[in-house]
């Protein structure tokens, strides 16, 4: 088994594969963020996601993928996936640039 030792700041050593997953606290970051966007929308009878759901979802993928998550962030998350896909009819129509959204 190969064993590689990351640096205090998440960087690993060059040449290798692995690459650590970021913290539970700057996932609580982004949740945070992503939460407060979705709820603004869901909550507002007019208004539309800032940009397109799938933008949304791929943001919310990468957390899945990209982050240490705690049991509660995977709730959270999943939470925020059924959101989504809730308002994701009033969402801006906004042409996708690999596979992301720009607005």
């Amino acid at each position: 088994m190969k064993t590689t030792v990351a640096n205090r700041d998440h960087r690993v050593a060059p040449g290798s594969s692995w690459v650590p997953k970021r913290t539970s606290l700057e996932a609580d970051r982004e949740l945070d963020h992503i939460q407060a966007v979705v709820h603004a929308v869901s909550a507002s009878t007019s208004a539309s996601l800032p940009m397109s759901a799938g933008y949304w979802r791929a943001r919310l993928g990468d957390l899945r993928i990209g982050y240490a998550l705690l049991p509660v962030q995977l709730a959270k998350l999943s939470a925020l996936e059924r959101c989504v896909e809730e308002i994701e009819p009033r969402a801006k129509d906004i042409v996708p640039i690999d596979e992301r959204c720009v607005a």
